[in-house]
């Protein structure tokens, strides 16, 4: 799960304005230092659940997503496009809901798998179909340069 959220945070980095990149270098550097600090201390043990490091790291990536949308509607590039047009748009609103559905779930998982086994594993297919569809918005955004007519190129920013 760290490893997902290093490249979801270096993912944002790269639609966000040059000016807030440097929150997702600070970001990166604190999640990164605090999940060895956590692991290597044994709280949260490597092979096992990990909801605070999961919590961290979520935490960040809404962060991250939020500065997105904040950039999309101050960034004059962002507001002359379509943003429906945009696959980074698509990228940032499935990576929003995806963390903000699976958020409980994945705190809770230790709880849930404990007390009430089946309960777990029906919350656990929502994450997984959130998977599927952040993988499919993945490809999209491969393949966004090869559907120019159902995509737009992503606003240029220039320097700040």
């Amino acid at each position: 799960m760290q490893v997902l959220t290093i490249l979801y945070l270096f993912l944002i980095k790269s639609w966000l304005v040059p000016s807030n990149k440097k929150y997702i270098n600070w970001m990166l550097i604190a999640f990164v230092v605090s999940s060895q600090i956590i692991q290597f201390s044994g709280i949260e043990p490597i092979y096992w659940f990990q909801p605070i490091i999961f919590t961290i790291g979520a935490n960040m990536i809404l962060v991250g997503s939020w500065l997105y949308f904040v950039g999309l509607m101050k960034n004059d590039a962002y507001l002359n496009s379509n943003p429906l047009r945009l696959t980074s748009f698509w990228q940032m609103t499935f990576i929003l809901f995806t963390y903000s559905l699976t958020y409980i779930n994945d705190v809770s998982k230790p709880y849930l798998v404990t007390y009430n086994y089946g309960l777990g594993i029906s919350l656990s297919q929502t994450e997984t179909v959130m998977g599927c569809f952040n993988l499919a918005i993945l490809v999209l955004t491969i393949a966004s340069p090869k559907l120019p007519k159902l995509f737009e190129k992503e606003p240029f920013y220039g320097t700040d």
